[in-house]
């Protein structure tokens, strides 16, 4: 009975070249459970092992930081060296062997980091300090990217996916959402540039374009490329959705196989992770809206909790791909148990967000639902 009530949600799509088992992705967020050196540890294999064998299709691991100058934490998950290689690769293997397909998530922070953490001022397309994370530092400091620096983080991205590649993940996505580095050249928000990396919006776009490219170029049809935006920033004077009409049939031209819509940056921090008081599904309709605009598959996240949801979603036909963070950290199982008919046994996510640690100041991600991570 349920797999017929979940017939879209457990049914495969082609993402590039790479087929999903399944519609249910689970989106890449920093957990901070890495060692220290940004390899793979005991328990982020183990965390993600989990999710896998609770029959999630697509995992996006990360957010894995492409650059040493972007370490926004003591634990984060890094793909800027060839020591990150072997545990990634360990890593892929699990994800693949308990039936998921293994993606991974390159970030550069830009900004929204703090100087006393990264030893070094931080690089933007333009000197505008972030409006939150310049009030955690005395000594918060960011730069304008000279164009050789802009070159550098576009050579880091593509080197951090052929690692990647090597490693065995079959989809690697880039991370332009929330006000990130890349979120922030493409933003008129954060983005006052007036050279080729500024003004109107193929130029704000034109790092993303050239870092797709180039992992398309060196990469072929081996890998597919995800691409996560910030549909709509909440921000005056950001990002909204009409803003990527234009934008995505750039994007898609230059190789990308999949969007992952999500929205708002550290300003609007409740629009990255919803609490209760915005309701379910509150992001919706933006991927609705960006899908108008697309050719390729679009995931929608955002306080999705159940497969009932999911089905919905699917049904309706505003998204090809479901993103279910929380939901599958409270209990990694969520998939097979609504699949074989055990929802009443499911621990569903209460949107207490303790899973968020650095919001609360806790030093790792944490569940309130789940006690075992």
């Amino acid at each position: 009975m349920s797999q017929n009530q979940y017939s879209l949600s457990l049914s495969g799509i082609n993402i590039g070249t790479i087929q999903l088992p399944n519609r249910i992705v689970f989106p890449a967020w920093q957990v901070n459970y890495a060692n220290t050196d940004g390899t793979v540890s005991e328990k982020l294999f183990n965390f993600y092992s989990k999710i896998a064998k609770g029959g999630c299709g697509l995992i996006f691991t990360g957010a894995a930081v492409v650059s040493p100058d972007s370490i926004a934490f003591n634990k984060v998950m890094r793909i800027d060296h060839a020591g990150c290689i072997p545990g990634l690769q360990k890593l892929f293997q699990e994800i693949e062997l308990q039936g998921s397909i293994p993606g991974i998530q390159l970030i550069h922070y830009g900004r929204q980091a703090l100087s006393c953490v990264t030893g070094s001022p931080l690089l933007a397309p333009s000197a505008l300090p972030c409006p939150i994370m310049s009030q955690f530092d005395p000594n918060y400091q960011v730069k304008e990217m000279t164009i050789d620096e802009i070159a550098k983080v576009r050579d880091y991205f593509i080197e951090a996916a052929l690692r990647a590649a090597k490693a065995g993940a079959k989809v690697i996505e880039i991370h332009a959402a929330h006000g990130y580095l890349l979120n922030e050249f493409l933003s008129p928000y954060s983005n006052q540039r007036t050279d080729a990396y500024g003004g109107n919006p193929v130029k704000r776009a034109q790092l993303i374009i050239e870092i797709i490219q180039g992992i398309r170029t060196k990469l072929n049809s081996t890998i597919a490329i995800s691409l996560r935006v910030s549909g709509d920033e909440f921000v005056e004077g950001g990002l909204i959705p009409i803003d990527f009409h234009e934008l995505i049939p750039l994007f898609e031209q230059a190789g990308i196989d999949m969007l992952n819509i999500s929205a708002g940056v550290y300003q609007s921090m409740e629009r990255i992770v919803p609490p209760n008081s915005l309701g379910k599904t509150p992001h919706l309709e933006i991927a609705a809206q960006l899908k108008k605009f697309s050719s390729v598959p679009v995931c929608a996240v955002g306080s999705i909790f159940t497969l009932e949801t999911a089905e919905s979603i699917l049904e309706s036909a505003k998204a090809d791909l479901i993103a279910m963070g929380r939901a599958q950290v409270a209990d990694p199982t969520i998939v097979k148990k609504s699949q074989i008919g055990k929802q009443s046994q499911i621990n569903y996510c209460t949107q207490c967000n303790n899973c968020t640690f650095w919001t609360t100041g806790a030093p790792a991600m944490s569940c309130s639902i789940n006690e075992d991570i």
